[in-house]
């Protein structure tokens, strides 16, 4: 007899066992893979579309297939999974606590110093990539958004991405995954959301934002994630594009990077006994060992990084692909 994860998920009233759980696991990751192909299928055929039917929209095309794409596939995802989450999952009532400006201000500070941080930890990997004689060109704009008077982009970075992506991944995976814990749940949406980037020099700082992003919505619900998500992109968008000819908006995002980093320090050593409490005990432990040991999972993580690779040394696909 399998041993069970016994109070962290039933289905239909009984506790599932390690291979009902890897089975889970298993569909899960073929959602998340089948919506990651789809979307770039359907991006692509968008972009052909696009280029035929309407030329003078050739210059945004790859932002308008973005805008195409993703919503069939956002709701392909609501529907392959709408009637297949755990039963205990579904008892589970929303957030309660208030939302209030000097919350939003906290975990704002909190996503501007993972920003930092992650950008330190990815330092190697670009100082790597460069010695390689690889081109980032793409790869940085990718990361950084384009000019303020493409609106199409603008339209997709700062409005439909941070929708899309906070409805698939702490809206869909968010609930695939919450009856196996608070951890499990942040970092198996973070991953996923880490891995859909396609983009190495995004993948810490997505997989870090993530965490942040998984913590404001489980605290006080989905549209408080999305506006995080959304001022952020909307922020590093103007920065970008205006710090050049206005060096003080540079620094004085650099600043609020750096202050944000030792809030989070800060905020993180006092926080310390709640982060304990947090952290995955032996169940937990065990729900990641299952995930691992999920073939499907492996699937996603090596198709996606091998993707990554493509696009690493061929940039010019990068305008054929999309990151949500």
């Amino acid at each position: 007899m399998e041993e069970n994860l016994d109070s962290i998920v039933a289905e239909k009233g009984a506790f599932m066992t390690d291979k009902q759980i890897k089975r889970y696991f298993n569909m899960t990751a073929l959602g998340f893979f089948s919506y990651a192909i789809l979307i770039q299928v359907l991006a692509v055929l968008a972009v052909l579309l696009i280029d035929l039917l309407f030329p003078a929209l050739s210059s945004g095309a790859m932002y308008y297939s973005m805008m195409v794409s993703v919503i069939p596939c956002l709701l392909f995802l609501y529907f392959l999974f709408r009637n297949n989450n755990l039963v205990s999952l579904d008892e589970t009532e929303e957030p309660s606590s208030r939302f209030s400006p000097p919350v939003f201000l906290h975990f704002f500070l909190i996503f501007c110093g993972v920003q930092w941080i992650s950008s330190l930890l990815t330092i190697p990997l670009v100082l790597l990539f460069q010695k390689m004689g690889l081109d980032l060109s793409y790869s940085e704009m990718a990361a950084k958004g384009g000019a303020l008077n493409d609106i199409p982009m603008l339209v997709y970075t700062i409005l439909i991405a941070p929708i899309v992506e906070e409805l698939v991944f702490r809206g869909v995976f968010y609930k695939r995954f919450k009856a196996f814990g608070s951890f499990f749940t942040a970092f198996a949406c973070s991953l996923f959301f880490a891995l859909i980037h396609s983009n190495f020099l995004q993948f810490i700082p997505a997989f870090m934002m993530g965490f942040v992003l998984f913590a404001i919505r489980d605290k006080y619900g989905l549209r408080y994630s999305i506006l995080l998500h959304l001022t952020n992109n909307a922020l590093a968008i103007l920065v970008n594009n205006l710090g050049t000819a206005q060096p003080w908006l540079m620094s004085a995002y650099g600043l609020l990077l750096l202050g944000g980093s030792v809030y989070t320090v800060i905020s993180l050593i006092k926080n310390r006994a709640k982060l304990v409490a947090l952290c995955p005990d032996e169940k937990g432990r065990k729900a990641l060992k299952l995930f691992f040991s999920s073939p499907l999972v492996w699937v996603d993580i090596v198709v996606l990084v091998i993707l990554a690779i493509v696009i690493l040394f061929n940039p010019g696909a990068e305008e054929m692909t999309t990151t949500v």
